[in-house]
């Protein structure tokens, strides 16, 4: 089973100051960053966000979900296989966008 990390971006509001989830987890698992980088002007506070983006480093031990003042995360677990299935249908639908 491989834990799947989901977070609701309109409860999680301001991730640059909380970090909460970041500093919990022993595994590194989050990242803080903008959603996009612009060039000659620094990025607003307000389009930083978390992303669970080394979730396959993931103890499963909740401790993010339980930090979270705004209970913003949720923690599920998959199948290893059902989580390959749906990134090879991911991947065939973004080299099928690019193909059009």
């Amino acid at each position: 089973m491989i834990a799947q990390i989901k977070i609701d971006y309109a409860l999680c509001t301001d991730p640059l100051n909380c970090r909460q989830c970041l500093s919990v987890c022993p595994s590194v698992v989050f990242v803080c960053g903008p959603t996009k980088v612009w060039k000659g002007r620094e990025s607003d506070p307000g389009e930083y966000k978390i992303i669970g983006r080394y979730y396959d480093k993931c103890s499963g031990c909740g401790d993010c979900v339980k930090v979270c003042p705004t209970k913003a995360i949720e923690l599920t677990f998959i199948p290893q296989e059902q989580l390959a299935q749906m990134f090879r249908a991911e991947r065939a639908a973004q080299l099928k966008e690019r193909q059009s």
